[in-house]
């Protein structure tokens, strides 16, 4: 006789959608380009890019992608191009292409402290020195009065070489200055859409902590610690600026920047690099061993200006060894400010990216081992029997453990007898005074077997994606005349509201067109 068992196991869903390759067309109403080092022929990342007269500006992204609207009054006008470390290019907008991407080259330059007479003429100063005087300046080189600004936002996951779940919004920013907690800042969406054009993959926004954690559809960060922020992703992306927070924790092994940074960093000589006509110190650093332990490696640069020790950018990376001592970027931060007008020449955000690794299960993966049949046998057998047929051949070690099966009949708990395994089939039996109900339910609980490739039991394959977030600054202290507005609060941006304001102001959503094509 055979009746019906019910196997009891944790299944996670998680749908996965994307598409390997895509093609989209070039945008009749933007032209696009890609930002190059001349010396490498690698795209430069995060390059500025300004129209000279209109005094609009827009960033490449980290794959050194842009685009600018086709505007017909930008015909007559110049795009320069600048970028900490490369000397200033300008390129006429009458000779860009609008059918094809622009290629435009960056050529490096970097200076020796020896090269440079405005340096020479001081004394030499240490990292160690130079950092900690640019700490003690921050309050006086960033805003301590109220401010706002206007940004581009974007969030998404990337596959390999893939672009998925594409969010974009404009967002209005208002902060009451460095001296008062970020905490309190205030913040409208001023535009929201999740770009169609890009393969869509469906997972949390939150994130289950810092442990890697199996059969979870949460995402997961291996070695790292993320809040949530109540999945709000913007939070999440202001919380990671040092430098807005530099009394407060911001991200795993820089801490607080004012007190932990020189504490947990080995740093390197000061070199000298060009920002167009300025002139910074750069200085390469990596976490001491206490901080980073045996299994990570943590480095990045920091770069200042000499005249008044403000900090220009912060690049900070961490890496997960292997067994081959080969690296895996867990997270990437780079942040960057620059000055002001004349009237203001406080330091002001340009732009902050944060990217990091996670972990989610792929529900889509047909080849875990799993249980395809189960039945109660009560005939063909000395003892009952729960006999179980399985995907792959059963690892006779760990399918032979007792304690890895709980069976009950109804509300009784059953003891197994005995345990046999061929090859794929697997039974259980136990005594049959456990049958005396007329139509007996069996149930099965499976925990931790394994097949003969070392596959655990319903444990589905995971899938690494990059989690990105980016805000790239368009404009500041603009006073908008609002219709209707409204403040972002601790929820999803897509479940927040948009303020609605008047007048002819355009910010557009820059995401360039060609990170669609990466994967061709």
């Amino acid at each position: 006789m055979r009746s019906k068992v019910r196997l009891l196991s944790v299944l996670v869903l998680l749908i996965f959608q994307a598409n390997s390759r895509l093609l989209f067309p070039q945008s009749p109403y933007f032209i696009t380009g890609k930002i190059i080092n001349s010396a490498t022929a690698k795209p430069v990342p995060f390059a500025t890019i300004k129209l000279k007269n209109n005094h609009l500006g827009v960033y490449a992204n980290a794959d050194g992608d842009f685009k600018v609207s086709l505007n017909p009054d930008f015909q007559d006008d110049s795009l320069l191009i600048t970028c900490i470390g490369f000397k200033e290019n300008s390129v006429a907008f009458k000779d860009l292409s609008n059918i094809k991407e622009n290629r435009i080259l960056l050529l490096p330059v970097v200076y020796g402290l020896g090269e440079v007479s405005v340096i020479a003429s001081r004394k030499k100063q240490s990292s160690l020195a130079i950092i900690r005087r640019a700490i003690r300046n921050i309050s006086n080189n960033y805003p301590d009065k109220p401010f706002n600004f206007i940004s581009y936002y974007r969030d998404y996951q990337k596959k390999d070489s893939i672009y998925l779940n594409l969010n974009e919004a404009v967002v209005q920013t208002f902060d009451d200055g460095f001296n008062s907690g970020s905490d309190f800042n205030k913040y409208r969406l001023l535009g929201f859409r999740k770009n169609t054009d890009f393969p869509t993959i469906n997972i949390s926004p939150y994130y289950s902590s810092w442990n890697e954690i199996d059969n979870s559809s949460e995402k997961t960060i291996p070695n790292a610690i993320l809040g949530d922020q109540n999945g709000n992703e913007l939070f999440v992306l202001m919380t990671h600026d040092a430098l807005r927070n530099f009394n407060k924790r911001s991200f795993s092994f820089i801490e607080i920047f004012s007190q932990d940074f020189i504490i947990y960093h080995y740093f390197s000589e000061p070199t000298t690099v060009l920002n167009n006509n300025l002139l910074l110190y750069k200085i390469d650093f990596r976490a001491k061993p206490f901080v980073a332990g045996d299994s990570l490696t943590v480095s990045g640069a920091i770069y200042i200006q000499p005249s008044d020790y403000s900090i220009h950018k912060l690049e900070y990376s961490t890496y997960k060894k292997n067994k081959e001592q080969a690296l895996k970027q867990i997270y990437n931060i780079v942040i960057e400010y620059g000055k002001g007008n004349s009237t203001d020449s406080r330091m002001r955000l340009k732009y902050i990216s944060f990217n990091n690794l996670f972990k989610v299960t792929d529900s889509t993966d047909n080849t875990y081992f799993r249980v395809v049949n189960s039945y109660l046998d009560t005939v063909r057998n000395v003892n009952p029997t729960v006999v179980l047929n399985f995907n792959n051949k059963i690892d006779r070690v760990s399918a032979s453990k007792k304690d890895k099966y709980r069976i009950t009949i109804g509300k009784k708990d059953i003891k197994i007898t005995s345990i046999q395994v061929i090859g794929r089939t697997l039974y259980l039996r136990f005594k049959d005074e456990y049958l005396k109900e007329r139509k007996p339910v069996c149930k099965v609980i499976i925990q931790d077997i394994k097949d003969t490739n070392g596959n655990i039991i319903n444990k589905l394959k995971s899938l690494e994606l990059y989690q990105y977030r980016e805000l790239f600054v368009q404009d500041y202290n603009k006073s908008l005349p609002y219709q209707d507005s409204c403040f972002i609060r601790y929820l999803p941006l897509e479940q927040n509201c948009i303020s609605k304001y008047s007048g002819n102001f355009n910010y557009w959503m820059n995401t360039p067109e060609n990170i669609k094509n990466k994967s061709n």
